[in-house]
């Protein structure tokens, strides 16, 4: 069986190691690979009992009373837990008050599910550029964006950071939109007191096994403001008869990683403060920006490049970036791009079959574009300037291992010639030119 366990150990840091040759050019990797694997999420006797209790209990309760605890959590009115993310933003949507034809306003970054579930509610995904600093949605791009059939404006955290709501809450209220969340991302991500999922007039959320805050296997919920969404979202299900049910055995699962939820999140924003410092020691890498008042959620890291700063201004930067990709790689640091060009050039939306024969979009051909990537300049800039840590911050990750993270970008940053080494050898593409990939 394949697990996630490392082998052995971690040795602990040496600062001797920084100076060593590069793992790239036969030099010892900084993790070595039988210990590269991280433990996530973690599973303890908690899990095990909550989960055998759960199962003397009504299923329809044990999910009722973890999507009541979380709600409360998130400071939430109301809750819909559901399969998955994708069928939270659905809801999230109906709620919202969007129909068919309608035109929602996305960033053309994020995971494809937030324009799967416009479709999926019959309507057309606008999308439009992000802010180059926090990778979020741009509130200008998004008001040049609304036309008279726009119904919704939804803006993603992105990687856990959230976005500029306060901005993007006065186009709504300028144009008489509604406010939805993609917060699939922002586990106890915060502005100011008020966390992600309260923040718009709905707000859906993944809580698949791989993010911050993980249940056993798929999940989702959907939150809402007013006692209006959440009726139309309930009379949705009941009309459609469409099954998005919660699972008992994720809920039972996520009732008792909620109790640790600030844990993980204590230790996360611990190894990202500590990964930030280390960055900024190296000219090479920048740690993500964050604006005052609020709180990351770390779900994902993107690291920036400045190239110039160490004498490689005179390279392509996305070529820089392939080779830092290389080198990092081999030292046992899986920074990677997560996407590679912006969404709506994914062939479900270059094709725009839908439920077939075009549907939704033929409903309103208006609003639909036929995008290249350099349509969103800034979405661009990012892929070929940033790599990202995924599940590297998240607990259990242990001190010695982030302390080996920061070493890593320290041995790489410290080797300029080698980057320069491997853009002269190689035929590096940019990332958009590449396949699309998710993830």
């Amino acid at each position: 069986m394949i697990t996630d366990f490392p082998s052995a150990p971690l040795p602990l840091p040496d600062e001797r190691d920084v100076d060593v040759e590069l793992a790239q050019f036969g030099g010892p990797a900084m993790i070595a690979s039988g210990q590269r694997r991280t433990v996530f999420p973690v599973i303890t006797k908690e899990d095990v009992f909550t989960m055998l209790l759960a199962q003397r209990n009504d299923p329809d309760k044990v999910v009722a009373d973890f999507a009541g605890d979380y709600r409360d959590y998130v400071g939430a009115r109301h809750a819909l837990p559901t399969a998955s993310g994708t069928s939270s933003l659905h809801l999230a949507l109906i709620g919202a008050g969007v129909q068919p034809g309608d035109e929602v306003i996305v960033p053309a970054f994020t995971f494809i599910a937030t324009a799967q579930a416009v479709v999926a509610a019959k309507a057309v995904p606008v999308f439009v550029d992000i802010d180059p600093r926090t990778y979020c949605m741009s509130p200008q791009a998004a008001e040049a964006a609304v036309t008279g059939r726009t119904r919704a404006i939804m803006p993603v955290h992105v990687h856990g950071l959230p976005a500029d709501v306060a901005a993007l809450r006065q186009v709504c209220q300028r144009h008489g939109l509604a406010l939805v969340e993609d917060a699939s991302h922002a586990h106890s991500a915060r502005i100011g007191e008020r966390m992600c999922g309260s923040l718009g007039d709905a707000a859906g959320q993944s809580l698949m096994a791989d993010k911050n805050f993980p249940l056993g296997g798929e999940g989702g919920i959907a939150f809402f403001g007013s006692d209006a969404a959440y009726a139309r979202a309930t009379e949705f299900l009941e009309r459609t008869g469409i099954d998005y049910r919660m699972s008992w055995v994720a809920a039972a699962f996520g009732a008792s990683q909620l109790k640790r939820l600030p844990y993980y999140d204590a230790v996360r924003a611990r190894n990202a403060a500590l990964l930030a410092g280390a960055l900024g020691e190296t000219g090479l890498f920048t740690a993500p920006y964050v604006p005052d008042g609020h709180t990351h959620a770390y779900n994902m890291y993107r690291v920036g490049l400045a190239p110039a700063v160490v004498g490689l201004d005179d390279l392509p930067v996305w070529a820089v970036k392939e080779a830092v990709h290389e080198l990092l790689t081999a030292e046992g640091v899986p920074a990677r791009e997560w996407q590679n060009t912006p969404i709506p050039c994914h062939l479900p939306f270059r094709h725009r079959d839908g439920f077939g024969n075009g549907y939704p979009f033929t409903l309103n051909p208006d609003a639909v574009r036929d995008h290249q990537p350099t349509d969103f300049p800034n979405v661009v800039s990012m892929l070929e300037s940033t790599v990202v840590l995924c599940r590297e911050l998240r607990s259990p990750v242990e001190y010695e291992r982030v302390i080996r993270y920061a070493d890593a970008f320290r041995k790489v940053a410290a080797r300029p010639d080698a980057i320069r080494k491997l853009v002269a050898e190689r035929e590096y593409r940019r990332p958009y030119e590449k396949a699309a990939r998710l993830g």
